[in-house]
């Protein structure tokens, strides 16, 4: 942190400077290593792009989700002009990485900011409900059920849903979880 501290308060600084090769920035570079002081420090200056994207699309908060660096993420999604429903060029946003490895604390902050799209599609048609039911991911599963705007049975693109999912493959936890839910369709 000493060091970013030390450069940002450089005149000429350019706190957006990608690495040409893969888009990376210093903001996305600290949510990859989960370092939340420099993300602390860089979301302060006033011409940070909280929303940039790398050669993949993914942003800090991507980045920051997937790993589940919780700090990181509580801090990006305090930044006014965060874009918590950006999606790579797949079509994964940050709630759909969480959700796929399990990343409770971080889909229990996504699922709080106002802007979120709970049932956001990416590739194959599979939303956060479906990745986290599809690797028996049972305590994301009961967050993404519990928030106000879940579709429940929503299909993707080969007509499966969280339920079918969890079912194959013999998530028990999540199928009981998600057999609950009062708008669930079991047909």
């Amino acid at each position: 942190p000493g060091c970013v501290e030390l450069l940002l308060k450089h005149p000429n600084i350019n706190v957006n400077h990608a690495i040409k090769n893969d888009g990376i920035t210093a903001l996305i570079c600290a949510s990859y290593n989960g370092n939340s002081k420099c993300i602390e420090l860089l979301l302060k200056h006033h011409n940070i792009n909280v929303n940039h994207v790398d050669t993949l699309g993914q942003t800090a908060l991507i980045c920051a989700s997937k790993l589940g660096h919780t700090e990181c993420v509580e801090l990006l999604l305090k930044h006014p002009n965060i874009n918590v429903n950006h999606a790579t060029k797949k079509g994964y946003t940050a709630l759909i990485f969480a959700s796929n490895k399990g990343h409770t604390e971080c889909v229990e902050l996504l699922l709080k900011h106002p802007n979120i799209n709970v049932n956001h599609a990416g590739e194959n048609g599979k939303t956060a409900l479906i990745k986290a039911s599809l690797n028996g991911k049972t305590e994301c599963v009961e967050l993404l059920l519990n928030h106000p705007n879940i579709n429940v049975n929503y299909a993707n693109k080969d007509g499966k849903t969280a339920l079918i999912y969890a079912s194959n493959k013999g998530h028990s936890e999540c199928v009981e979880l998600l057999l609950k839910h009062p708008n669930i369709n079991v047909n």
